[in-house]
């Protein structure tokens, strides 16, 4: 069986090669902010690793916290 002779400068390069790639790995498939023009303002886009694009609707704050066992307790006040 013939096999594949490991010189040094290929081992190097090939070790190099899979160093730099998995360090680029993380910027690439990062997500990055799209906007969409058919959605609304409502709407933030973000695509990963240019292949995949996912879509959150985002709701206005109100600037209160309800609780709704605070309500509840409430009632039993009545």
């Amino acid at each position: 069986m013939a096999g594949t002779r490991w010189t040094g400068k290929r081992r190097a390069l090939v070790i190099a090669t899979f160093t730099l790639a998995c360090a680029a790995f993380p910027r690439v498939a990062a997500p990055k902010p799209v906007s969409i023009a058919e959605l609304s303002s409502e709407w933030q886009c973000s695509k990963t690793a240019f292949v995949l694009t996912t879509c959150t609707q985002v709701r206005p704050f109100n600037g209160t916290a309800q609780n709704p066992d605070d309500q509840l307790a409430s009632r039993d006040d009545d």
